[in-house]
């Protein structure tokens, strides 16, 4: 193989690679539209909806033993603190959940447009030569 075909070669793959890119940064920026207008709040990734309002603990699945080893409940106040940290945390992991898909859409598409408007030219007047 010539020089020439390997390089008309890695400037296709290169080209094929970066318009897979922009069909991923498009696919996220429609998911970003979606969850930007069709919620009333921006979805979480991972946790259920309405997780605070069920169970408030995170990460605390069963109730505290003390130190005679009797079941200790939280009181009314311990658990309204508890709802409002988990509260907090779920607006501060939707906030975040947005930034990223935001980011995700940006990067990927500028990032595919660039590389793909730099080695298809070349690709084609290699090929072409």
């Amino acid at each position: 193989m010539s020089g020439k075909t390997i390089a008309t070669i890695y400037f296709y793959i290169i080209s094929a690679a970066s318009l897979a890119l922009i069909v991923i940064g498009i696919f996220n920026a429609v998911n970003f539209g979606i969850n930007s207008t069709q919620y009333d709040k921006y979805p979480l990734r991972y946790n259920a909806p309405g997780n605070c309002e069920s169970y408030p603990y995170k990460g605390a699945p069963y109730p505290a033993m003390d130190v005679r080893g009797e079941v200790s409940t939280p009181s009314a106040d311990e658990l309204d603190k508890q709802k409002k940290a988990c509260l907090t945390q779920e607006e501060f992991d939707r906030k975040q959940h947005k930034i990223d898909d935001i980011k995700n859409s940006i990067t990927f598409t500028l990032v595919g447009i660039i590389l793909f408007g730099i080695h298809f030219p070349m690709a084609r007047s290699k090929s072409n030569s």
